[in-house]
């Protein structure tokens, strides 16, 4: 844990640096006071981060701590209520050695919903390592230009306020416009390139009403099609950003004849310009602790695309299970159809999500997985749970990802235990009859964890 960055995270002299090492991945100052969240610990100990701080620190190392024992975790999490929770199950590690602490139906094949974006960043990292940038490029073609697509999630219009700070199509723009000034040029046809990416750009179980949850894919988008954010998204973002480039480019004085077109970019056209995205480690940050479905599923594109299976939803999905089958974190029961967890045609079970975090906790190369993860009543889609008595201890201390659908809840991640041990976990229920309790159930599992004395 890094303790000392994280005592001194709250100071705003400290908050550029923390933007520069991506530590502090939700944006703007502390959520709330480090003081709100009762400390479930009789003596706190110094290596423990600050609770509350709205800082998504360090992920736990896989060093030697404090075992919980398993009678007694199992003698704990057996008093948590869980009538009319449906299908459930879950499975409790070790961080450190990956042992098994407890189960419940470990093996069994469960619909993930949004805790499937941990199985998809964790290939993702693996895959293409967590200083990979994607580059969003403009090359010269004759008296013409075209905007290739690099599968850039991020890529803006204009800069961002605050951190994580991503490529701009402005700035894209600005060197575009420098670069062919030199060349004595003013007034360019402009082509797109979205080739990157291939198949279908809408997954066939996804119901039409997900337009609001996810944009049609493409290898090259701005904003993620949406124009502002009251709009929804455009269901053709490549052409779609063409346009805002064009008007971009007309600013810094390059005139573009026509409306841009669909074009392919010769393997030899000349680079004119590009902008690098955000690291693969930052990518994977955004999309967890936002849980971004769109982003997800660009980087499930460039799994497919980097394994030599291709950048579509069966070519990533491939080369998922190529790579989780070598880090053992696949079985029988398990069934990807996209990257975000919006498919219900998905299956994982508790015990690969598990694997999937204890190999996080051991590896400096997976650990963004977990340096991502929200923080359970400060931060992304935890901000708003653990509310209950039960599961208040939880609070500040849980750092986990969540997942929801209809009749589906689950919930994984990773929290530090009262006795001072590390522990990943992951609880799951599908068809509960009461799917807002349900959510309390998972949230004092958690809680439970960090409380249980054991």
């Amino acid at each position: 844990m890094l303790t000392a960055l994280l005592a001194i995270a709250g100071a705003v002299c400290w908050r550029p640096a923390l933007y520069a090492t991506g530590l502090w991945v939700d944006g703007g100052q502390p959520t709330v006071s480090q003081t709100l969240f009762e400390d479930p610990s009789a003596s706190p100990s110094a290596s423990q981060p600050a609770r509350g701080s709205g800082v998504i620190a360090s992920a736990p190392v896989a060093t030697p701590t404090h075992t919980p024992d398993p009678k007694a975790l199992a003698a704990a999490l057996a008093k948590v209520p869980a009538k009319d929770m449906g299908t459930t199950s879950g499975v409790v590690l070790d961080a450190v050695s990956g042992e098994l602490l407890w189960s419940s139906r470990p093996d069994a094949g469960q619909i993930p919903a949004s805790t499937l974006k941990l199985l998809t960043c964790l290939t993702a990292l693996d895959v293409l390592g967590p200083d990979k940038t994607f580059s969003t490029r403009v090359v010269q073609q004759g008296k013409g230009i075209v905007l290739v697509g690099g599968g850039d999630p991020y890529l803006a219009s204009k800069p961002a306020k605050e951190y994580p700070f991503p490529a701009t199509s402005a700035d894209l723009a600005k060197k575009t416009a420098a670069a062919l000034k030199k060349q004595g040029m003013s007034s360019v046809t402009l082509g797109y390139d979205e080739s990157l990416f291939s198949g279908p750009n809408w997954h066939p179980s996804w119901p039409q009403g997900y337009h609001d949850q996810v944009t049609n894919l493409s290898a090259l988008w701005i904003d993620k099609g949406k124009p502002d954010e009251k709009s929804a998204p455009s269901q053709t973002p490549a052409p779609t950003a063409a346009t805002v480039f064009a008007a971009q480019l007309k600013a810094n004085g390059i005139t573009v004849s026509g409306k841009p077109t669909a074009a392919a970019a010769g393997a030899d056209a000349a680079e004119v310009a590009s902008v690098q995205s955000l690291p693969v480690s930052s990518l994977v940050q955004e999309t967890l602790v936002h849980s971004d479905n769109a982003a997800a599923e660009v980087l499930l594109r460039q799994v497919g695309v980097a394994t030599g299976n291709g950048g579509s939803f069966t070519g990533g999905a491939k080369g998922m299970q190529q790579r989780l089958t070598t880090l053992k974190a696949w079985d029988a029961s398990t069934r990807i159809a996209d990257g975000s967890g919006l498919s219900r045609n998905n299956r994982v079970s508790a015990r690969v999500l598990g694997r999937a975090l204890h190999l996080a906790a051991a590896s400096p190369k997976l650990r963004p997985l977990l340096e991502g993860l929200p923080s359970a009543g400060v931060t992304g889609t935890l901000h708003l749970r653990f509310y209950t008595p039960a599961s208040e201890p939880g609070r500040g201390w849980v750092n986990a990802k969540t997942g929801t659908l209809s009749k589906v809840s689950t919930l994984a991640g990773y929290t530090r235990t009262r006795q001072g041990g590390e522990v990943v976990f992951a609880f799951m229920s599908n068809n509960p009859k009461q799917e807002w309790n349900v959510r309390s159930w998972l949230d004092q599992m958690a809680s439970t964890l960090v409380t249980c004395g054991c």
